[in-house]
């Protein structure tokens, strides 16, 4: 997993001296299923920054950084929360001319969770894996737009993250 995040590390550096991007907050509802049983949804607050690969704002990159609002329970009395979330995405998307902007990503992502037991004490489980999301651009005005979006976060080893957000996001 190292190798893939230096890898999409080094594939975004090239895009960040592109001189126009976006930059947007977004509440993220979590849904975390480990692989031992149970289902949490969490929430989160991400911060997200993008910039444009082309002229046409069709393909771009972007980084997210996240931290965690609020726990919620997996059903056996234990409690998950998100500590931090982070990833770096390739976006695809439709050209600016069109009224809504329907996007595709694809990339990682890492999700680090407390888990506080019934019983007393806690653990740490960090999630990471390849992602992939679908979204859509609601234009406001010419230099901001809502979003939505979904992003199966991680599916791996039995371990399940999925996200939905809500954004505002500004243009430069």
């Amino acid at each position: 997993m190292k190798k893939t995040w230096l890898l999409a590390v080094g594939l975004a550096l090239p895009m960040i001296a592109n001189a126009s991007g976006f930059a947007g907050l977004d509440y993220v509802s979590s849904k975390v299923e480990p692989d031992r049983g149970g289902s949490a949804k969490p929430s989160a607050l991400q911060f997200k920054l993008g910039t444009w690969i082309n002229r046409t704002e069709t393909l771009g990159g972007e980084v997210r950084i996240g931290l965690g609002l609020d726990d919620d329970s997996l059903g056996n009395g234990t409690k998950v929360e998100i500590d931090r979330q982070y990833g770096a995405y390739f976006r695809g998307q439709f050209p600016n001319s069109m009224p809504i902007r329907p996007y595709g990503l694809i990339g990682v992502t890492r999700v680090e969770t407390t888990h506080d037991y019934r019983a007393g004490g806690s653990s740490s489980k960090n999630y990471s894996d390849l992602s992939l999301g679908l979204g859509a651009d609601f234009p406001v005005s010419p230099k901001v737009f809502l979003s939505v979006e979904y992003l199966r976060a991680v599916d791996s080893s039995g371990d399940e993250v999925n996200n939905l957000a809500f954004g505002v996001n500004g243009r430069f």
